[in-house]
């Protein structure tokens, strides 16, 4: 498996190049834009300028991760470079898990870049309230940002994990069939609406409604979002196994390449 991720983390070098290379570009960018506003009217507007700037760089690091993950596991099915991956001796679970573990060290590693630019900025921008000492990294705030930051990479996991069930749906039951991508679409809005159901009935088992996370996580209390993060984090994962176990069968056993 880990010849597998290193295939992986070799066919995408260049694009982790460009990648670094367009965010130190941006980080400039921003920071130039940033000094040239008036030092008076910074100090006003610095705490807006910081909140901005993090939401489109979470934004937009969220948006490619997830693009990424997407086209990582689709092309493998319906381009002819899949051919090649599915003849060698792996089986359907190892190809599966070797691309979900290149994926999580991929967001790992956008988290990770994600929190130091957050933290040179707060930094730069003296949002003092925002800027934590790695000495107290087992505080509540860091918690609550670590889990969040987990949550964040899960979840997109999570949903490309839907995203993969339906396409390993569509080749094994539909793949001489015209109409591939609202084919596609229709199994995948099945699939959540399965999902959201088998949430529904997990909940009233154990007494916990969804809805009372977000609101929970709502709320300015550390503790309390801490919690539900943690509860987000146990959730997120169950889903995900069991997406990865229907995947991995459907591989192994129904693929229609």
């Amino acid at each position: 498996m880990l010849k597998l991720v290193k295939f992986e983390f070799l066919r995408k070098r260049m694009t982790f190049l460009i990648a670094l290379a367009v965010t130190v570009l941006g980080q400039v960018y921003a920071l130039y834009q940033y000094f040239k506003i008036e030092e008076s009217v910074r100090e006003i507007i610095y705490g807006q300028v910081f909140g901005i700037f993090i939401s489109i760089v979470a934004l937009g690091f969220g948006l490619i991760f997830l693009i990424d993950v997407i086209f990582l596991f689709r092309n493998d099915l319906f381009k002819q470079e899949g051919y090649m991956l599915f003849m060698t001796p792996h089986n359907g679970y190892k190809l599966l898990g070797a691309k979900l573990l290149f994926a999580l060290l991929e967001g790992i590693g956008m988290a990770v870049v994600f929190l130091i630019i957050a933290l040179f900025n707060a930094k730069i921008m003296n949002m003092g309230s925002f800027d934590f000492s790695l000495s107290d990294i087992s505080s509540t705030e860091w918690q609550v940002i670590i889990k969040g930051l987990a949550v964040s990479i899960l979840v997109i996991l999570e949903f490309a994990l839907t995203v993969y069930l339906s396409f390993a749906l569509f080749k094994s039951l539909f793949n001489n069939t015209r109409f591939k991508g609202l084919i596609t679409f229709v199994i995948f809005i099945v699939i959540n609406i399965l999902k959201s159901k088998l949430a529904e009935i997990i909940g009233d088992m154990l007494g916990t409604k969804f809805d009372a996370i977000h609101i929970s996580t709502s709320s300015m209390m550390l503790d309390t979002v801490n919690s539900a993060l943690s509860y987000g984090i146990v959730a997120t994962l169950v889903s995900a196994v069991i997406l990865f176990a229907a995947t991995g069968y459907l591989l192994e056993n129904r693929i229609n390449l």
